[in-house]
């Protein structure tokens, strides 16, 4: 009799644990990623009782490894003959074989060990449905396997061959409509991309198979309670849930241990087929009260420590399985201040929320070394925050983000189905409810969770739904915060949320960020996604994805590689451009000019909101951090991992002890984002005239600048006889007299102004523009650079020295890191700052960083261009 069950677990199983006395350890864990096979039903027109047999020969079928989506593993076998990110070239990956079910086939064997134990078989994410076949027979149907973010596990012992080759055979059929309110509930985009044809058809997470001696344990989640203000004492409750696999009752033993230190024990009896939650709480467990624990907190705080929780389940003296996972000894949790805006805290401190929105590859393909690589940008920029909407990444990811201290916002996502509740019918009903119980039981033990979004842009329209979702949240015991919505609404049910995405999300000028202060994207709430619009990258980046004579911005390529909708051009920003900057000469030159816009509109935004930090600003999100294929618009670093103007407007604006301009008051203010006072800084403001003579300067020392805090130092004066562009150089510097940070403004003696009666929900249009076209006509430059390159360990280290030896302000200089020989650039590379200014005189020395495997054996060479270099 086919035999199988369903439970909603995460179950990472390491090796045997020091506090175990018994050799018999059963912990075995098989990842299914190599070695897959991948066809077309249509082309491979067998039934799956023939598919999942050994003697069965996947002739003509494609190699692929899992995860992967449809397209992914054509991709992968090099199916097509184009690259599918160049020009329009998208749109040729439309196949009406992709509306069909797609065969993933896979050969295992179980080593000699498992003979006899319970094996279960765990779908970590298939999107959207499947038909699941082992050894000839069907063990769950499209019925059952439904949902992309349901992990979802099967009883296949009676299935199971223990001493030859078994064949997994899973029928994909990939969602439909999921951008429609009346869709499947699965992977949805929305303004910013195109579509991929298969809407991300495929297996998208792990495939695994696990055994145990009929009872196992899963689903470690470790609680911190902490007498705040005080972290000498954490309260520790641990949870894990056991299951019966067997048709007895049995008595088991539940152990636990913490940091290879802390144990604790629990004797637990299970009915036949019982799946029980078992709780230690530090009341009873008086060694889960621990002192001067190690904590997590986000990087700019303090170290992201990290501990281990290990659990092994003892039956008749011996362990039926063991698991290991890290977790953070954290406590993190919201309320509103001023009765409008949400605020969270971290370990009792209040924390300004800096970051940008997250997506994964367009085709859900998964590489540790890729998201390494971004995680590297984000944490270089000092964002201290993701945002993730509805599309979940993979273990590695959130791994990352707890080593990094990186704080993750994750939740539903907006404009699809999944925003559209009182459509659903039960049986998607049923997927919601049990997507929600995934993803809590997968996310609640990660140290860089913050809060969890019932909603994206309005809390779930069917409140019973978000009724349902509280109380498995509650019921599973999620510790974080959760919200019903990410844009400023009220629930029925939990009320008002307290966060904001009012626009904008195209180009507004720097002043806007400051003079809004009640309605729209202005520094005021928490604005959980925003954005000053296009964000251009350079034209070496463009090359790799545009035909040369289509790199201008009313060519089909380059709208078709902006985003959809009232998103599909950069018309609202080449206006402003052409109106502050001047009409571009060509291409090269608006690339110029627009790496201008991108950095002062960007560093602006991060900078007002720091300004009213945990005041009327608690957190601005970018939208977005990343994006998943070439675009033009909305992202901090390109596909190709090309960082220009927003990226180091970002990074500047984000600098831990930062000084900056307030285009509003004329205020020169410093910004302290460390959890300690900081006292014997030297701000110094300097006003430069187009041609370099200096038309102000003035120094003073600042008080303490408090902890987590502003401190407004001065006012610049009126001036006469100003350029119609001029510049402000700013400094902070240490009670060593060391520079800690620079920061240059060009501004305009006529302004910006907004027509805000006109506005928008994605912009507000300018009435009045600045005038930057007299920088065209500032003075040449000479800079002196030197450069040196030492290995250190698996990175290069450049060490970068500039002199500017003339009389003008060298303005903008990009600096690039070259492959030798080919003159290709070395991505990514970390510089410690760019599109740098520098006065006349001034010396600054800069260093750049990158891995010697991104490098293809070279060493690499610095180059530097500028705006008015000779």
């Amino acid at each position: 009799m086919m035999r199988f069950s369903f439970a909603i677990c995460l179950c990472l199983l390491a090796a045997s644990f020091a506090f175990s006395q018994s050799p018999a350890v059963s912990n075995f864990r098989m990842v299914l990623k190599e070695g897959w096979n991948m066809q077309s039903s249509v082309n491979a027109a067998v039934k799956g009782e023939t598919v999942s047999e050994k003697n069965f020969i996947p002739h003509n079928w494609y190699k692929v490894s899992v995860p992967s989506t449809i397209i992914a593993g054509l991709l992968a076998n090099k199916f097509y003959d184009f690259d599918p990110f160049f020009a329009l070239n998208f749109e040729k990956l439309a196949d009406p074989l992709l509306d069909k079910p797609w065969w993933f086939r896979k050969s295992f064997t179980l080593p000699a060990t498992e003979n006899g134990k319970t094996v279960l078989l765990k779908l970590h994410g298939i999107n959207y449905k499947a038909n699941v076949w082992l050894n000839g027979k069907l063990i769950a149907d499209s019925t059952q396997i439904k949902g992309p973010f349901r992990i979802i596990e099967l009883n296949i012992t009676d299935q199971i061959r223990y001493k030859d080759a078994n064949v997994l055979a899973i029928e994909v059929l990939r969602p439909f409509n999921p951008n429609r309110r009346d869709g499947d509930l699965a992977v949805d985009y929305a303004d910013w991309i195109h579509y991929p044809p298969d809407y991300n058809g495929g297996i998208i997470n792990n495939v695994e198979i696990l055994t145990c001696n009929e009872v196992l344990v899963k689903n470690p989640l470790v609680t911190s309670f902490l007498d705040l203000p005080s972290l000498a004492l954490a309260h520790l409750q641990v949870d894990a849930d056991v299951v019966n696999y067997s048709d007895k009752a049995v008595r088991v033993v539940l152990k636990g241990m913490i940091n290879n230190s802390i144990r604790f024990e629990q004797q637990v009896q299970l009915n036949p087929r019982e799946h029980k939650q078992i709780t230690f709480t530090p009341g009873t467990y008086k060694q889960l009260n621990i002192r001067n624990p190690k904590i997590w907190w986000p990087w700019q705080y303090g170290d992201p420590a990290l501990n281990r929780i290990s659990l092994q389940l003892i039956r008749n003296g011996k362990i039926s399985n063991s698991l290991s996972e890290n977790f953070g000894i954290r406590q993190i949790t919201s309320q509103l201040i001023n009765n409008a805006t949400r605020q969270f805290y971290v370990n009792g401190k209040p924390i300004l929320l800096r970051g940008g929105a997250w997506s994964p590859d367009i085709f859900q393909r998964r590489s540790p070394k890729r998201q390494e690589q971004e995680i590297r940008l984000i944490r270089d920029m000092h964002m201290n925050i993701v945002r993730s909407e509805g599309k979940m990444e993979d273990d590695h990811f959130y791994d990352l983000c707890d080593k990094y201290g990186l704080l993750v916002m994750t939740g539903w996502m907006c404009c699809g189905s999944w925003q559209y509740p009182r459509n659903w019918d039960a049986e998607e009903r049923k997927v919601a409810m049990s997507s929600d119980s995934s993803v809590m039981y997968w996310l609640r033990n990660k140290a860089c969770i913050l809060a969890w979004l019932n909603g994206s842009d309005n809390p779930p329209s069917d409140t019973t739904v978000e009724k349902d979702w509280l109380q498995i949240e509650a019921n599973l015991k999620w510790p974080n915060p959760l919200i019903s919505t990410a844009d400023e609404s009220t629930s029925e049910v939990s009320g008002y949320s307290g966060v904001k995405m009012n626009g904008p999300y195209d180009w507004v000028p720097p002043i806007y960020w400051e003079t809004d202060t009640a309605k729209w994207g202005g520094a005021w709430s928490f604005a959980t996604e925003i954005s000053p619009g296009p964000s251009i990258p350079p034209y070496e980046s463009m090359m790799r994805f545009m035909n040369k004579d289509s790199i201008a911005s009313n060519t089909s390529e380059w709208l078709y590689h902006c985003g959809t909708m009232q998103f599909g051009n950069t018309r609202i920003f080449d206006t402003a451009l052409n109106e502050r900057y001047g009409k571009s000469t060509d291409i090269h030159d608006y690339i110029g000019k627009a790496q201008l816009m991108n950095y002062e509109g960007h560093r602006a935004m991060m900078e007002a909101y720091a300004l009213n930090k945990n005041q009327t600003a608690t957190g601005v999100v970018q939208w977005m951090g990343s994006n998943p294929w070439p675009s033009l618009i909305w992202h901090t670093y390109d596909y190709f991992l090309y960082t220009a103007g927003t990226y180091f407007g970002m990074k500047k604006s984000l600098e831990p002890l930062h000084v900056q301009y307030s285009y509003k008051s004329k205020e020169v203010v410093v910004v302290n984002g460390y959890l300690q006072a900081v006292n014997g800084l030297q701000v110094k403001a300097t006003i430069y005239n187009l041609d370099g003579t200096i038309k102000y300067a003035n120094s003073q020392s600042t008080q303490e600048v408090p902890a987590d805090g502003v401190k407004r130092c001065f006012t610049l004066p009126v001036l006469e006889g100003l350029t119609n562009v001029y510049f402000l150089q700013l400094e902070l510097a240490d009670k060593n007299g060391s520079v800690i940070s620079t920061n240059w403004y060009w501004l305009s003696a006529k302004k910006d102004e907004l027509d805000w009666k006109k506005s928008k929900w994605y912009y507000t249009p300018q009435s009045a523009f600045a005038d930057f076209s007299s920088l065209s006509t500032m003075p040449a430059a000479t800079v002196n650079m030197e450069s040196s390159a030492t290995a250190k360990g698996d990175s290069m280290l450049h060490t970068i020295r500039l002199t500017n030896a003339g009389k003008s302000v060298a303005f903008f200089l990009r600096l690039r890191l070259l492959k030798d020989h080919t003159d290709e650039d070395i991505l990514p590379a970390i510089f410690e700052d760019n599109y740098i200014s520098l006065a006349p005189g001034e010396k600054r020395i800069l260093r750049c960083s990158y891995r010697k495997a991104d490098a293809g054996g070279t060493t690499g060479k610095i180059v530097m261009k500028g705006w008015n270099l000779k």
